[in-house]
């Protein structure tokens, strides 16, 4: 699969994250199980995605970190990849997700060999507590599909809706990887940092 370069992808995080990710962006030992795409490094070709993802991630901060969407170029391509592609909602897309949903444990995967990347659309927010049902029910992939291409108030969502995510589930993407910036939510608005120096700021 060619990949045109340089493209932006964006990663939302949380404010006190910046140090770590401006030394290295792929550090597979803090990846957590029971993602979609499982564990990797989540990007979106969407900032208005990635702010949701930072809301979301500030939320959970133990840390107090405020919402940060981190600005990365994907340089280039490694040799030999191995990627997966999911070009729209399907059944093969839900049972893809399904499997990797109900992995508990780190270092576990249902893949005999796990791409290096994936992209392909979200599931619906809901999810977790859709696979909890499901693994209570003894539900299949088919049930389970059913599930999450629909709204709460059970109407049918268009891919495009349910968001886009590309996930670098190999360390070996790290020297491909380039953060750009990142921008802070300050309470109002977003503020702007370039990587190189983070003194350079601006509103946005």
């Amino acid at each position: 699969m060619d990949i045109t370069t340089p493209q932006l992808l964006y990663h939302g995080t949380t404010s006190d994250t910046v140090q770590s990710f401006q030394h290295k962006l792929l550090n597979a030992p803090y990846w957590r199980p029971g993602k979609d795409f499982g564990e990797g490094f989540y990007t979106t070709i969407s900032i208005a995605q990635a702010r949701k993802w930072s809301h979301k991630a500030a939320k959970e901060s133990l840390d107090g970190g405020r919402p940060c969407v981190l600005v990365v170029e994907l340089a280039s391509v490694p040799d030999s990849i191995e990627p997966l592609l999911f070009l729209s909602d399907s059944l093969a897309w839900a049972s893809f997700i399904y499997a990797h949903r109900k992995v508990t444990s780190k270092g576990k995967d249902p893949c005999d060999s796990h791409p290096d990347i994936l992209i392909g659309p979200m599931a619906d927010n809901d999810t977790g507590k859709i696979v909890h049902k499901a693994v209570q029910l003894k539900k299949d992939e088919h049930w389970f599909y059913e599930q999450i291409i629909v709204s709460r108030g059970g109407r049918k969502l268009d891919s495009l809706r349910l968001g886009n995510q590309v996930v670098f589930c190999s360390e070996r993407w790290e020297s491909h990887l380039r953060l750009v910036g990142y921008h802070i939510y300050t309470g109002s608005r977003w503020m702007y940092h370039e990587s190189e120096d983070a003194g350079q700021a601006k509103l946005v």
